[in-house]
């Protein structure tokens, strides 16, 4: 009766293995940005679409260290707004300059969290940092101003990220307001 038990056993632990590994690639999927255009610049660098919604310009490679690296261009050359977050995404997008890469035609909208969020001294200014999908993060400015009696909000993105979605935009843009306006 043993002996007919651990064939048995053996199967039920591969198929309980097989299916964790699974339902993984499932969650890691579901938790990553997908790439629906990556085009070459005319300088050698790249503007790389994620899901039709947002687009970052002057992607490039850095080729000359032992570890290829993604390189995003400093706003106005000094400061580093947009980020990678994940290695396993630093590869793929680094495979897309490879000549490998899995465009996605239909993909779902991008999530963002709060990473950190903090007010400027003397300055009516929030430098927040926010996460899309845990794979990039992007440093934003919100400030208020006033119009008449209203207070009216203004976000910056960082120069070479630009929202495609105008929905999706606006979604974030509101959300990030509500993140961060106690601090203002």
């Amino acid at each position: 009766m043993t002996q007919e038990l651990i064939p048995m056993l053996k199967e039920l632990t591969t198929k309980f293995l097989v299916t964790i590994f699974l339902f993984g690639q499932i969650f890691q999927a579901a938790n990553a940005l997908e790439i629906s255009a990556f085009k070459a610049e005319d300088d050698g660098e790249v503007t790389i679409t994620f899901c039709k919604t947002i687009e970052i310009k002057n992607v490039s490679l850095d080729k000359g260290s032992v570890i290829q690296t993604v390189i995003f261009e400093k706003d106005d050359g000094e400061y580093e707004n947009i980020a990678l977050m994940n290695k396993d995404f630093a590869n793929h997008i680094i495979s897309c300059f490879e000549g490998v890469c899995n465009m996605m035609t239909t993909c779902r909208t991008s999530l963002y969290s709060l990473i950190s969020a903090r007010k400027i001294k003397d300055k009516n200014l929030v430098i927040a940092k926010v996460s899309f999908d845990r794979d990039i993060s992007a440093i934003f400015l919100i400030s208020t101003y006033q119009k008449g009696n209203k207070t009216l909000y203004r976000v910056t993105a960082p120069q070479d990220l630009k929202f495609l979605n105008k929905k999706y935009k606006k979604n974030f843009r509101n959300w990030l307001i509500n993140e961060t306006k106690d601090l203002l």
